[in-house]
Order: C-alpha cells, then sequence, then structure tokens
C-alpha cells in the first residue's frame, strides 16, 4: 500500500484492517499453507479493489462498516488468487519485485496455494449480506476467469480486433472492479441507483486502469514495473497500443506494413519485441490508446458527480488522478 493512500487516511487505518481479515483467513491454516500465502496477501500493491469496495460502503449505512470490510477482504483474496494464476499461466517469475510463487515453489504449488486462497475467500460470502448476493460474487470470478481462458487459448494471435481486446479486458480486469464498486454500496444498503452507479463507476475505472497497463508495458521502466517491460508482446498478448498502432499500418501500402511483418513471425524474440515497441510508438499506438483510457475516465468521473457525495467524489476524483498518472 505504501505511500498510495497517505492522502486518505480513514482508507488507509480501514485497508489495515482489511489486511488483518485476510491474515486471519490464513492463520489457522498449514504452517506449510501459511508461509506460502503469508508474502502473497501482505505484498498487496495498492489495495485497488478492496478500497473501492470500502468507498462504495460509504454511501450507505455506515453500522454496516464491518460487513463492507469483509467483503473488502474476499475480493482483494479473489484478485490475489487470480494473480497466482496469472503469474503460471505467462511463466512469470517476479512481480512487484519479488519472486512469484511459480519461481519459488513451481507450478503444482502455485495453483494450489491460489485454490487455496480462493476457497477461503469464497467461504467468507454465504447467501446474501445486505443486497449483495454470492452468486454475484461468484459470477464476476467466473467471468474473470472466462477471459483468461480465452486469452490463453489465443497467445500469439495478435491480430484480433479491438472488441474482441475490449471485452476480454472487460472480463479479466473490469469485472472485478464492477464488482468492488457494486459491492460495497450493495453490503451498506445504499439506494439501488446508487448501487447500479458504483458498479459503472467500478467497471469504467476497471478499464481505464488496463488500458493504462498496458500503456505502461510501452513506455514504463523495468524498476517501477517490478517486470521487464515489453513482456506482453514477448508472451504474445495483444493490446491496446499495438492493436491501435496496427490500425494505422493497415491504412499505408502493403510494402510499408514493417509491423504487419514482424509480429506475424512465428517466434517472438527480445529484437524483434523491441523492433516492434519502436514502430508502435512511431505510428502513434501509445497515443491513440491513451485516448481511450482518458475517454473511460471522463465516463467514470461524470457518473461520481451524479453521486452527490462531495466526500466520495473527492476520494474517487484523487483515486483516479492517481492512476492516470502513474507509472506503476
Amino acid at each position: 500500500m505504501g505511500e498510495f493512500w497517505k492522502d486518505e487516511p480513514e482508507i488507509a487505518l480501514q485497508l489495515k484492517d482489511v489486511g488483518s481479515l485476510m491474515n486471519e483467513s490464513i492463520e489457522h491454516s498449514h504452517s506449510f499453507v501459511k508461509e506460502l500465502l503469508s508474502a502473497q496477501v501482505n505484498n498487496n500493491g495498492k489495495l485497488l479493489r478492496p478500497a473501492l469496495v470500502l468507498i462504495g460502503g460509504q454511501l450507505g449505512d455506515s453500522n454496516r462498516l464491518d460487513k463492507v470490510k469483509k467483503i473488502a477482504s474476499v475480493v482483494e483474496m479473489i484478485h490475489i488468487a487470480s494473480l497466482i494464476h496469472d503469474d503460471i499461466i505467462d511463466n512469470a517469475k517476479t512481480r512487484r519485485n519479488l519472486p512469484t510463487l511459480l519461481a519459488t515453489n513451481g507450478p503444482k504449488q502455485a495453483v494450489l496455494a491460489g485454490d487455496f486462497l480462493l476457497s477461503k475467500a469464497m467461504a467468507l460470502v454465504a447467501g446474501k449480506e445486505g443486497d449483495l448476493d454470492a452468486a454475484i460474487v461468484s459470477n464476476s470470478f467466473s467471468r474473470l476467469c472466462e477471459s483468461e481462458l480465452e486469452q490463453d487459448a489465443n497467445m500469439g494471435d495478435f491480430f484480433i480486433s479491438t472488441s474482441s481486446y475490449t471485452r476480454r479486458i472487460a472480463g479479466k480486469t473490469a469485472s472485478l472492479f464492477a464488482l468492488s464498486g457494486y459491492a460495497g454500496a450493495a453490503v451498506a444498503k445504499a439506494e439501488k441507483v446508487v448501487q447500479y452507479k458504483m458498479h459503472r463507476i467500478g467497471y469504467l475505472m476497471g478499464m481505464a486502469f488496463q488500458i493504462k497497463d498496458d500503456i505502461l508495458d510501452y513506455e514504463g521502466s523495468e524498476d517501477k514495473l517490478g517486470k521487464a517491460v515489453g513482456s506482453d508482446l514477448l508472451s504474445g498478448i495483444p493490446t491496446l497500443p499495438l492493436l491501435k498502432a496496427l490500425e494505422v499500418e493497415k491504412k499505408l501500402p502493403q510494402t510499408e506494413r514493417k509491423l504487419h511483418v514482424l509480429i506475424s513471425k512465428k517466434r517472438m524474440t527480445r529484437r524483434i519485441s523491441n523492433k516492434a515497441h519502436e514502430i508502435v510508438h512511431q505510428l502513434g499506438g501509445v497515443i491513440e490508446a491513451q485516448k481511450v483510457s482518458d475517454s473511460y475516465l471522463k465516463r467514470a468521473k461524470d457518473d461520481i458527480k451524479s453521486l452527490n457525495n462531495p466526500k466520495v467524489e473527492k476520494t474517487l476524483f484523487n483515486l483516479f488522478d492517481k492512476l492516470s498518472s502513474r507509472s506503476a
């Protein structure tokens, strides 16, 4: 969490409680499992999703804060489990500058650890909590898994449509952000229209967040990202900067389509990836992707204003500004 929430002491304090709840969930596990997962639970980045749950909870009954915190811990545990599985799929050796479970313990134990954490998370959600039904939580995770499976099945296919990319990241990233925004408001029994608005705000935030992540893979630094720049292309994952660059190049004569030729190679190497990155920048792919990210942020801010809650509006605006200008 670090310095990210220093301007929001109330959220920062509540996020510490969320962290304690996650640790309690694995506290009575077998010592080996506890050792495996404790680093994952405590190396939890910006905690965006549980924070969004907490912010949504401010729009309802404040007496339900403990229940909101519990759902926030569930959402973050689902997220961590998905990251563990992501690292296995991507064969990632580091995340946030630390070794992944895959790197330290191998694929079998990493898979089981991720599954165990997920089972612990889902065990905390039973029946209905406020206006939040357990089925909504499981459906969001199902959509996340489905999008991951689709991405994995089509690894190396860089010539997908922008709409396919949008659908993929909507399931992979935005669905959990949407659940986060909605869950906090629903558990706190906010007005239905507010719950739906928080769902949409979370979705728009998730879309902008993922596109920004994809942009950073083209212009970030390894030290700040905690992973190698250009890893998406090397892993066979098409992202929006590439797709936008391909759209521009497609308008050029066949003989000038260097990017098309490069990414058609049977084997992606670091040399090819570096050259492709250079061409994506030259064609304005990163700039066009940023425009799309900005459009999601603008729509989200319009929805935030319509909540008519100055405190939540200020918190969300600050959060969106930080995310849009981040370098990691």
